[in-house]
């Protein structure tokens, strides 16, 4: 593993800034070692968007509660009026609205839980733990005097701990890969792998994508997903330590202090600046042809829930 002083030590060697082992701390580098941390920068992103990528993986534990609605993936619409929904043992709700009014949450005709529905540009998701000791009968209405529409309504006998913990409801549900994985930069397509209950391990084909961030799974296919995934390289600033070890390959860092060179080099000898940048160029289109193998590292969602 190499560290962030060894690339600083190559960099300033190719400027011709640096005898031996030991970067100098006069004033001949300071403006190069200031500068070293975008330069890196930019040439750790070319590298790992255009090619040479870093292969990382995340787990998600897909296991949505059972909805005891059977049609709650529907759309509901009414121009004004009242419409209900009835599950027995409700213990939690969600459910999505557009539209102006009111809802309210019923046991034995007593109203455990109200509120006000307020949205006009689009649906918003509603969250709401029912006060069901008993496991009675429930009923979830909805009321408004204009236009309004739910969807995703769902019942769960499901208890949570509290309301922002109620998952929401659809017939696929939606992941965002970069809320699971702060470095994620696009999927690695194809290697999507599933653990159910009755598949021990397989390679995942019931899935979609919503551009390259969001994963779609359907909601019955119960298990464990290892998905792998394309990652932004660990950002280098002027606080990184010098004892810092990079998560990069060995071949990256062969080059690296090339375009860092390149870069820094430019007001004092174009001819050289060029000469590195050349190199960097051949060594980085021969890497993008390299075959690419996942690593072992990955993160791990217990819940899978956002």
């Amino acid at each position: 593993m190499v560290t962030w002083k060894e690339i600083k030590l190559y960099t300033l060697q190719k400027m011709f800034s640096a005898d031996g082992n030991t970067i100098p701390s006069d004033d001949s580098t300071k403006d190069y070692i200031a500068g070293m941390p975008a330069a890196a920068n930019e040439a750790l992103q070319l590298l790992a968007t255009a090619g040479k990528f870093i292969i990382k993986s995340i787990d998600i534990a897909h296991n949505p509660v059972k909805n005891l609605l059977t049609d709650g993936g529907k759309i509901f619409s009414m121009e004004r009026g009242r419409m209900e929904f009835s599950a027995e043992k409700a213990r939690s709700c969600y459910f999505e609205c557009v539209g102006n009014g009111a809802y309210q949450i019923m046991i034995d005709d007593e109203v455990v839980v109200e509120g006000v529905l307020e949205s006009k540009k689009g649906y918003l998701p509603y969250r709401c733990l029912i006060p069901n000791g008993e496991d009675k009968k429930v009923v979830l209405a909805f009321s408004s005097a204009y236009p309004m529409a739910v969807k995703n309504v769902a019942l769960y006998s499901a208890d949570f701990e509290t309301a922002e913990d109620i998952q929401p409801y659809a017939d696929k549900v939606r992941y965002d890969l970069r809320e699971l994985a702060e470095d994620f930069y696009m999927l690695d397509t194809g290697n999507i792998y599933f653990e159910g209950e009755e598949i021990r391990y397989t390679q995942a084909t019931d899935y979609f994508q919503e551009g390259n961030k969001v994963l779609v799974l359907d909601r019955e296919a119960v298990g464990n997903y290892r998905i792998y995934y394309k990652a932004y390289p660990q950002k280098i600033t002027s606080e990184t330590e010098d004892d810092a070890e990079l998560v990069i390959d060995d071949e990256v860092a062969a080059i690296l202090p090339l375009y860092m060179a390149s870069q820094l080099y430019k007001d004092d000898d174009i001819g050289v600046a060029t000469t590195y940048r050349n190199e960097f160029e051949v060594a980085f289109e021969r890497l993008q042809n390299a075959p690419k193998t996942p690593t072992a590292e990955r993160f791990t969602s217990e819940s899978g829930w956002i």
